[in-house]
This record gives C-alpha cells, sequence and structure tokens, in this order.
C-alpha cells in the first residue's frame, strides 16, 4: 500500500508541471487579464466617412508577440486581423456633421461624436462566426447559427448571449477614429 501512495505523489509531480506548461495561457488571459496584444492604439478611419444608415467595415491589424511565461518566442511575432462594424447609434448621421468636414474638433464635439458611434466586433456573441450587413433588412446576421443583431449591435434574437462586442476607441481632433484590442462590454472573444 506504501508504494501505491509513494507511486500516486511521483505521478501527480510529474503530471502537474505539463498540465501548468499547456494551460499557461488560458491562466494569464482569462484569470490574470494579460495578454499577448499591445495595448496600442490602431487607426481605421475617419468619423467623415461613416455613412447615415448603415455601419462601414474596416480591417484592423493587431500585432501580436506570443510568449510563453515571458521567457521568449514561443512561437513568434504575428498579427490578429479583425474586421471592424463602425456606425452611428441608430444608423442617424449626428447633426454636428451634416455640412461635412469642419476641419479640427472640439473636445465638446469630440465628446459628442464619442456618444452616438458604435465601434463593434464583427464576431458574433454566440460562437464567434462573422456578421454581415445586409441592407435590406438593416440587420446584422451571423450565418451560423441565425443570431440577428440591429445596427447598433444590440441582440434582437437568435442563440448569442448578449449584444455584439463592443470596442474602446477614441476620436481625435482631425476626425480619426482609433481603437485598441479592449473590449468595453465582455472579455475579447479570442480565436
Amino acid at each position: 500500500m506504501g508504494m501505491g501512495i509513494v507511486g500516486a505523489l511521483v505521478g501527480a509531480v510529474m503530471t502537474i508541471p505539463p498540465i501548468v506548461y499547456v494551460l499557461n495561457p488560458t491562466i494569464e488571459s482569462n484569470l490574470l487579464g494579460q495578454s499577448d496584444i499591445p495595448d496600442e492604439w490602431q487607426e481605421l478611419g475617419s468619423v467623415f466617412e461613416i455613412p447615415s444608415g448603415e455601419p462601414k467595415l474596416y480591417r484592423v491589424e493587431f500585432p501580436q508577440n506570443q510568449t510563453y511565461n515571458g521567457k521568449g518566442p514561443m512561437l513568434g511575432e504575428g498579427s490578429i486581423i479583425n474586421a471592424v462594424y463602425v456606425s452611428w447609434r441608430d444608423g442617424e448621421l449626428p447633426s454636428l456633421l451634416e455640412n461635412g468636414s469642419p476641419g479640427s474638433l472640439s473636445t465638446s464635439e469630440i465628446e459628442e461624436l464619442m456618444q452616438q458611434l458604435n465601434v463593434m466586433s464583427n464576431h458574433c456573441a454566440h460562437l464567434g462566426c462573422p456578421v454581415r450587413w445586409f441592407p435590406d433588412r438593416s440587420e446584422m446576421l451571423c450565418p451560423c447559427h441565425g443570431g440577428i443583431y440591429d445596427i447598433n449591435g444590440g441582440l434582437l434574437a437568435g442563440p448569442p448571449p448578449q449584444d455584439l462586442f463592443k470596442y474602446a476607441f477614441e476620436i481625435r481632433e482631425d476626425g480619426g477614429i482609433y481603437i485598441r484590442h479592449e473590449f468595453t462590454n465582455g472579455k475579447p472573444y479570442v480565436v
């Protein structure tokens, strides 16, 4: 019986390090909130090019350096390419922009535009399939399981548990929209 206990202890000691090695990326990202994606702002476009009544689709590339435990490259450098939908709240162009480009935006104008802009991931909140905008229905639809979202990314129907994830974003004086790989209503979808 003593040999059985010693064997079980030795087996546990030899099993735990490989399990920690395999699970470490999940532990770092989900429990500790760490990421291999730098906390840098990426430019999308300009508020002056977002149309009324429909979202504009952008592609953004986030640099990524995949490391294990901060001790050097495991998989090397790469990037994550995401599609991002940007729309005006309820599809209505802000009155501030109705006359075109006013040049440099003031702080109050930027704050007003920030309240009216949706910057959303195009990944369905159910299983991450890319949603598409259908102008004839004025809805975003997920082709995988039928999730339906409105122009604001709000859930209308289907199996998704919540609205589309919204990116943290800022608008600068020239009207440029900048985002970073951070979400304001939940954890990011990890591909």
